[in-house]
């Protein structure tokens, strides 16, 4: 966002946020999924961490828990721009990121032709320590 009317660049990272019903117990820093299986607010208004396993990843993965909520409460998800020490494993910077860890909630490096199911979820800014790295969201739109 630069500034406008010939004043100076402003360094920023614009940020957008949603806050969405907790259907299943989430941590702050976890990457989250809209909750198909849950209609408390209205369908796609509930979240859980996004799934794990397989090669797929999830096209439902939308941004990262800024805070830890036990399920049946509220979150506040940031769904774009920079997030300090998001969920990673195994990510360089420069990586686009997709969920599919064995850990619920974690990013991985996006793989083309690996990951066909899903497209990234975000950009890692920095190679990830004890799991956590700082990423740039890639507003999916949703919110």
């Amino acid at each position: 966002v630069d500034a406008v009317d010939g004043g100076s660049v402003i360094n920023s990272f614009p940020k957008k946020f949603v806050t969405l019903f907790v259907d299943d117990n989430v941590t702050a820093g976890q990457w989250v999924m809209i909750d198909t299986g849950d209609t408390t607010n209205g369908l796609g208004a509930s979240i859980t961490p996004a799934l794990a396993g397989g090669t797929t990843g999830t096209a439902l993965t939308f941004g990262v828990a800024t805070e830890t909520v036990a399920a049946g409460g509220e979150c506040r998800v940031q769904t774009a721009g920079k997030f300090v020490d998001a969920s990673c494993n195994s990510v360089s910077a420069g990586d686009a990121l997709v969920v599919n860890n064995a850990s619920a909630g974690r990013a991985v490096t996006y793989a083309s032709g690996t990951h066909t199911a899903a497209p990234p979820c975000g950009v890692a800014l920095e190679s990830d320590s004890a799991n956590l790295a700082d990423v740039l969201i890639i507003d999916q739109g949703y919110f």
